[in-house]
């Protein structure tokens, strides 16, 4: 039997369900990109040097974190959630920590500069990460106003200002 994404309404049709769902993986993007910026933004202004995110000298902004690092290791980790529906949650928290902790370690060492190595900090701030798409899935699973807000608007607004 299949179980509903969102648990709220199990009558809901699957193409809702399926919006909901996207909507949803938008919503915890832009909460991570806003806490990312905001995490640069604050840096900068306390430090008064370019800030960096986990040492990675800069060459990684903000958008390709939340966005192309966090947004496929979070997908990736609820595909194997779906296929092993009876773990319990601090299982599902270590999928999370594992694949978000995998993937940041892996592109954030090819994407490093040569000679970098491998960036241990990049896998934990990943990890990190990861684990608030996790904790979105739940929070905001019925806020829909804020989800929107958070999908759409504060990386709309964000992005322009083009902090690292």
């Amino acid at each position: 039997m299949r179980q509903p994404w969102n648990e709220f309404n199990s009558k809901m049709p699957w193409r809702m369900e399926l919006g909901c769902y996207a909507l949803n993986k938008l919503a915890c993007g832009g909460l991570v990109f806003g806490l990312i910026w905001m995490y640069c933004y604050l840096a900068e202004e306390i430090t008064g040097l370019p800030s960096t995110i986990a040492g990675n000298s800069g060459e990684l902004t903000a958008q390709l974190w939340a966005y192309g690092f966090a947004l496929p290791a979070a997908l990736a980790a609820d595909a194997l959630h779906n296929f092993l529906p009876w773990l319990r949650k601090p299982e599902q928290l270590s999928l999370y920590f594992a694949a978000g902790f995998s993937i940041f370690l892996l592109l954030g060492t090819v994407m490093s500069p040569a000679g970098a190595g491998i960036s241990w900090s990049n896998g934990i701030a990943g990890a990190a990460i990861t684990l608030l798409y996790y904790g979105g899935r739940h929070w905001l699973n019925r806020e829909y106003e804020l989800q929107i807000i958070l999908a759409f608007l504060l990386p709309l607004l964000l992005w322009p200002i083009g902090l690292q």
